[in-house]
């Protein structure tokens, strides 16, 4: 009995959902007919179903083909993500060129101070190594460029420190400055308003010349000054060359008087044309290019 109640019940409700009913639409005033419809619950579900799925599709199509997508949570510009890798890629290059620059100068403030310790001691393993068959005082031609650059770099940085007020052309060892461009100085070293250099104009790309033998010690770009490039000479005397467009030289790189060290440009907010901003400095203090150097000046 109760399997036929089953029956029963699943047929009435088959029954109820094929079941016809008529929608009719009539005039409020005249009670007019207008129109009627035929329809069953079945009708119903399967219209409300095919609706609801191209309303779902046309959603998801207008979000996925339309710039509508990238106002979603979660999901970006493709410019914008690209970029935000690039930037932090290049983050993590600077943030490896500064560590080896930091323990570059580190090291060069020791060697300088006298405390960085040259000595070294070979491990027990050392012991093993057989020198037979290798001629220990054959000297190759590389070697010995190596070996004269080296004694160039120490020659410079023993060079004896001198008081400031002596200072660098009357000294012990003077020093005898080229120019570091051919150009005409438009704006002249002025101390009180914070201008410690000489502005000389000159062509763009026009070669920047080392005023002296020395280790570049900066080679740099900010944004007010652009390419920035530092030379530290003997006598404690220090030559910077600012608003270049190309710097042709390293840090650490040992650079002869007359060396094409950097090229002329417009770079860094501070700039207004193509110009090398000079500047002169010993022992922390800021000199006047033009007391050491013949440079052409506006008349």
């Amino acid at each position: 009995m109760a399997k036929d109640k089953n029956i029963t019940n699943k047929k009435t409700f088959l029954e109820r959902l094929r079941y016809k009913y008529r929608l009719i639409i009539l005039n409020e005033d005249t009670f007019e007919q207008k129109t009627s419809l035929r329809l069953s619950r079945m009708n119903l579900y399967v219209l409300g179903s095919v609706f609801f799925l191209i309303v779902v599709a046309i959603v998801t199509a207008v979000i996925a083909f339309t710039p509508l997508k990238y106002y979603m949570p979660g999901v970006g510009s493709v410019d914008v993500r690209s970029h935000l890798i690039e930037v932090e890629m290049l983050t993590d290059s600077l943030q490896e060129q500064l560590d080896k620059r930091n323990a570059w100068l580190k090291n060069v403030q020791m060697v300088l101070s006298g405390e960085l310790d040259s000595t070294f001691f070979m491990s027990d393993s050392s012991h093993n190594f057989s020198t037979e068959g290798i001629d220990l005082n054959e000297v190759s031609d590389v070697e010995l460029d190596f070996k004269t650059e080296v004694q160039q770099e120490i020659a410079l940085l023993e060079m004896p420190v001198i008081p400031s007020t002596e200072g660098i052309v009357g000294a012990k060892y003077a020093l005898h400055f080229v120019a570091p461009v051919n150009g005409l100085v438009i704006s002249e070293y002025d101390q009180e308003s914070g201008h410690f250099g000489v502005d000389i104009a000159g062509m763009d790309k026009e070669a920047i010349l080392a005023v002296e033998s020395g280790i570049v010690i900066v080679a740099d770009w900010n944004p007010e000054t652009g390419y920035v490039l530092g030379i530290q000479h003997k006598n404690s005397a220090i030559s910077f060359y600012k608003h270049n467009s190309k710097l042709l030289k390293k840090v650490g790189s040992f650079v002869s008087k007359g060396d094409v060290v950097a090229l002329m440009g417009n770079s860094g907010e501070l700039s207004n044309g193509p110009h090398l901003h000079f500047e002169l400095w010993q022992n922390g203090k800021s000199l006047n290019p033009l007391d050491y150097i013949d440079l052409k000046k506006i008349n």
